[in-house]
């Protein structure tokens, strides 16, 4: 995103490294390429402007529109996209709840035509009765747009509802990585094992067993010599008895494109 420079690697958008770049230093195309929807829907709207004047502002950025009747039309146009009343273009940020909020911050995304839209956590602050439906608006918008979704979240009943890949983290290491149905069939990791125990069963008669990681969670800027690897490491307080070996063969990983 340009916001905080990358201190290893490399992050390549059209074969150009872009991950040691400040937003500052990119080029109005380059920042409209590559969007994001934040996390906390109630702090990334300006309180005091309207709904349409903060999407208008972001094509005014992106250079869109020949002049403020065409911007004003295309604002019209994200808000349909994202299921919101034309008439909340005159609406102020205190109007609206946290779902309606966040409908403005993905219009305000695909304002650009994004091609790559980082989507942080972006409906674990919102109700659960709107949760879904913030959801399938993202699933339907990538789909028409044509848009690479990178969707960041711990609750995995939503990332395998909509992800194409996966891949799990854990203390800046990748854990697991490949499609969906090889990821959560079987889970390989016990931190995958872990995040899908935490996911709730609507069936009551449906006994799954909690997986609880005790101990502190180890620094990611200083991990400790027994931090976890792709298979995780024996003694590790994240890791359970017996994962310092892997549970499947070295071939299961290598088709998963683990090595």
């Amino acid at each position: 995103m340009g916001l905080e420079t990358a201190t290893d690697g490399q992050i390549l958008l059209d074969g150009h490294n872009i991950g040691d770049v400040a937003i500052e230093e990119r080029s109005t195309q380059n920042v409209a390429d590559v969007q994001m929807v934040f996390q906390n829907p109630f702090d990334t709207l300006n309180p005091s402007m309207t709904v349409g004047r903060q999407i208008v502002r972001a094509l005014e950025i992106f250079k869109i529109g020949r002049n403020e009747k065409e911007r004003w039309q295309r604002m019209l146009e994200l808000l349909d996209l994202v299921k919101l009343p034309r008439e909340f273009a005159t609406r102020m940020p205190r109007q609206l709840s946290g779902g309606q909020k966040q409908r403005v911050g993905i219009a305000r995304a695909f304002a650009g035509d994004a091609r790559i839209v980082v989507a942080d956590e972006p409906v674990s602050a919102l109700d659960v009765s709107v949760q879904a439906a913030v959801t399938d608006l993202l699933m339907e918008i990538q789909r028409e747009q044509k848009t690479t979704l990178l969707f960041i979240s711990h609750d995995l009943s939503i990332v395998r509802y909509l992800s194409d890949r996966v891949m799990v983290m854990y203390l800046g290491h990748v854990v697991e990585l490949g499609s969906t149905d090889q990821v959560f069939s079987p889970p390989y990791h016990p931190y995958t094992e872990a995040l899908l125990s935490a996911v709730p069963i609507a069936d009551t008669s449906v006994k799954k067993k909690h997986i609880v990681l005790e101990g502190d969670i180890p620094s990611a800027m200083n991990p400790p010599p027994d931090a976890p690897s792709r298979r995780g490491v024996a003694g590790n307080p994240k890791c359970p008895a017996g994962c310092a070996k892997p549970k499947y063969p070295q071939s299961a990983w290598s088709q998963r494109g683990i090595s």
